[in-house]
């Protein structure tokens, strides 16, 4: 009798870790209304409400970005069943390489998406970011600062959850 009790209390303690250590892994695409940049994404979490991205920018351009975001999701309400739409804040940052210049970007994040969980292990979104951000970059001997108020990333994607 012990060891079934002491059976179905691992069991349960392992369940109940399950979902605090869930990770999701995908890929996103997307477009940046604001710099006009086309790119695609790694995106995981390894803990909700804590999303992140590893992006690659300017595809299709004279130059690439690499960058990352990290997105804590306030609120996953739902709308009906599976459906759901949430919202949050994160930041970003960025390096982007074209020709001699180099530019380094920081940013906030605010934003709002939606959602559709599969079976539990497989999630499609939409979201979009308000994301005003601070560009420094380097281009031969001179250097400048520049500030970038609409930067609207809109992001399609898919993960996996384990």
């Amino acid at each position: 009798m012990k060891k079934k009790l002491l059976a179905v209390i691992a069991a349960l303690f392992i369940a109940g870790t399950a979902n605090v250590f869930a990770i999701g892994i995908g890929a996103q695409g997307g477009f940046s209304a604001g710099t006009n940049n086309v790119g695609g994404a790694l995106t995981f979490s390894v803990s909700d409400p804590w999303y992140f991205a590893v992006t690659i920018d300017g595809i299709g351009s004279n130059g690439i970005a690499v960058g990352v975001t990290a997105d804590n999701w306030l609120a996953n309400k739902k709308i009906q069943n599976t459906w759901g739409w949430y919202y949050g804040w994160g930041v970003a940052g960025s390096v982007a390489i074209a020709g001699d210049s180099l530019g380094i970007g920081v940013a906030p994040r605010l934003l709002i998406g939606t959602n559709i969980r599969l079976a539990k292990v497989f999630e499609l979104y939409l979201q979009a970011a308000w994301q005003p951000t601070l560009n420094i970059g380097v281009s031969g001997d001179s250097a400048g600062i520049g500030f970038t108020a609409f930067c609207i990333p809109v992001n399609f994607g898919f993960r996996f959850w384990f």
